[in-house]
């Protein structure tokens, strides 16, 4: 199976999450008033199991969720599962940020249930965000796709495509585009090989070097979740193109169940020639 759960998952009704919810959160406020602000994520964790433990709320830690793709293997692990259908994710940051509220998301379209909690404990008060669903499967599959700005001809932008659409038959839509670009670098050689430095020029002075994924000596690869400003955020691509020695980028902006492959060409180098390339 393409997503594994070490543990079954029962999903939660909302009025069920809510009224465990407050039990867990009554739990929580109690710890950081008893303990304080200061501790590591683990130990406030720890203290959170064993308190739900004591109060009959069965509760899990570290629960793996594996997700594969032919020979890419990756696992997460979410934080606390209670009464197997409620998902927690402990933070000790100064704010509850998107990137917390796309990890958790994750978390929950791929265990298949709608409702999750992230609790931070390093604030002066505790700081809670509700994340939910109402996405079910077969809308994280039911997937369109736009190409008439893809270069279909180049065996690279080929390969590609034929990745990024294997990695969504098994996944689905909806997840933090990191995922996918992680399987995508994968079949390229992993990370360590496709992650290089790149020369970035502005007439002709090397201003440095920056890290980008490379699929060939002259393409690299983009992968976004842009809903608005499409049109300024390719701009923006073209000009850091234009500033490098590579010869095309090739876009992927999955904007929901909407995915939209873009190739992008280096406005110094001519049109490509795909019949000398692998």
């Amino acid at each position: 199976m393409p997503v594994q759960m070490e543990q079954p998952i029962k999903a939660l009704s909302e009025q069920e999450f809510h009224d465990l919810d407050f039990q867990v959160m009554r739990l929580a406020f109690d710890i950081h008033n008893q303990m304080g602000r200061f501790y590591d994520e683990k130990i406030y964790q720890n203290e959170l199991v064993r308190l739900c433990q004591h109060n009959g709320i069965e509760i899990s830690s570290e629960v793996k969720i594996c997700l594969t793709h032919q020979t890419f293997k990756k696992e997460l692990f979410i934080d606390l599962l209670l009464n197997h259908g409620a998902i927690y994710e402990l933070k000790t940051a100064s704010a509850i940020v998107s990137d917390y509220r796309i990890q958790t998301l994750d978390y929950i379209l791929l265990s298949d249930v709608k409702h999750g909690k992230i609790i931070n404990f390093r604030p002066p008060s505790v700081e809670h965000e509700f994340v939910s669903t109402t996405l079910t499967p077969a809308d994280r599959n039911s997937i369109s796709m736009t190409d008439t700005l893809w270069e279909n001809e180049s065996k690279t932008a080929q390969r590609l495509k034929s990745i990024l659409l294997g990695l969504l038959a098994d996944w689905g839509a909806f997840l933090n585009t990191a995922l996918y670009k992680e399987g995508i670098c994968h079949f390229f050689g992993g990370q360590e090989t496709v992650l290089q430095p790149v020369e970035i020029k502005k007439e002709n002075v090397l201003l440095g070097t920056q890290k980008i994924p490379l699929l060939s000596e002259e393409e690299t690869f983009c992968i976004s979740s842009i809903k608005n400003g499409i049109r300024t955020y390719g701009s923006h691509l073209q000009r850091f193109l234009d500033c490098t020695n590579l010869r095309t980028l090739y876009w992927i902006n999955l904007n929901r169940s909407q995915v939209q492959l873009s190739s992008i060409r280096n406005s110094n180098h001519s049109v490509p020639n795909y019949s000398d390339r692998s």
